[in-house]
């Protein structure tokens, strides 16, 4: 299937000082950021990389120091108010909501999630515990009421009824919140640190094909 090169792509952030913080434990402040960060960036370049993307958008309070794509800003409404607000601002066509936090993501899962949306409308790709919604994709234009947060995989499920598919991918499935989180990404092949020079999307990649 060849998917439309029409697809606008949201990438929700938190303000700085808001991400990871259930990695106290095991993680610094400096060192969520730079975490935060360097999944944002795998994110997004994985984004980059997906045929029928056109488009990569951050949502975030403040501009992101050194991104090139578009910004819209977060008036602290609440991300699901958000969410809605920049869809009414950038498409009502194909749009795609994806966390910021998925280390093991790879262009041919973002690809498969899409190619499910054009053929059914809609396609839902739920966390690894079946409870959250890590990525959204609406390729018909449809009323949607976003639902993130607890429980927003039976919402947003409820709300497609029949039309949607879901799609489970371990790189989609799996984002980086908790110390169980990091472990079994880390048991997945993804490496917290990396040496200088070597980047996210080289190291994660080759993660999520080993895996």
């Amino acid at each position: 299937m060849n998917l439309s090169m029409a697809w606008t792509a949201v990438i929700p952030l938190k303000a700085e000082g808001e991400r990871k913080t259930r990695l106290a434990e095991r993680l610094s402040g400096p060192e969520r950021t730079r975490l935060s960060r360097r999944l944002f960036d795998h994110v997004a370049a994985v984004l980059a990389r997906t045929p029928g993307i056109s488009r990569v958008v951050v949502l975030s309070a403040a501009p992101l120091p050194d991104w090139g794509g578009d910004w819209v800003a977060d008036l602290g409404r609440g991300l699901n108010s958000e969410l809605a607000a920049a869809r009414d601002r950038l498409s009502q066509g194909p749009f795609l909501i994806i966390h910021a936090d998925l280390p093991l993501l790879a262009p041919d899962e973002v690809r498969v999630l899409l190619e499910a949306a054009e053929q059914s409308g809609m396609a839902l790709a739920p966390d690894r515990h079946g409870g959250g919604t890590n990525a959204l994709a609406v390729w018909d234009g449809r009323p949607l009421a976003f639902c993130f947060g607890p429980g927003s995989f039976a919402q947003h499920l409820a709300q497609a009824r029949d039309e949607v598919a879901v799609v489970e991918r371990l790189g989609l499935a799996l984002d980086l919140d908790t110390p169980d989180d990091l472990d079994t990404a880390i048991t997945a092949g993804f490496s917290p640190g990396h040496s200088e020079g070597e980047g996210p999307v080289r190291t994660w990649a080759t993660a999520n094909r080993s895996a």
